[in-house]
């Protein structure tokens, strides 16, 4: 009984963090695809000036990372450690 309510806490907690992901982040991220389907990735990223591969290349990245994985990926990874480690630590 214990580990099912652990683990009805580590998916409560993952859908809370999603909801408040999509609500902050997704919306701009739906943006963001439509944006990329209308002008194509490197048009989004570079502007109508353009870019060299690096920094496209970088603000590629940039975006990735500070949309989706500081956001949603690390606190999902953080969440899931931390039910693992208490659920060793109480068998």
């Amino acid at each position: 009984m214990e580990r099912v309510k652990s683990c009805i806490k580590v998916i409560s907690l993952l859908i809370a963090i999603v909801i408040v992901w999509f609500f902050l982040f997704g919306i701009r991220l739906i943006g963001y695809f439509l944006s990329i389907s209308e002008r194509g990735l490197r048009a989004t990223e570079c502007g109508t000036q353009g870019c060299s591969d690096f920094v496209f290349l970088w603000n590629t990245a940039w975006t990735f990372t500070f949309l989706i994985v500081i956001p949603l990926i690390i606190p999902s990874v953080l969440v899931i450690y931390w039910s693992l480690k208490n659920n060793k630590r109480s068998s």
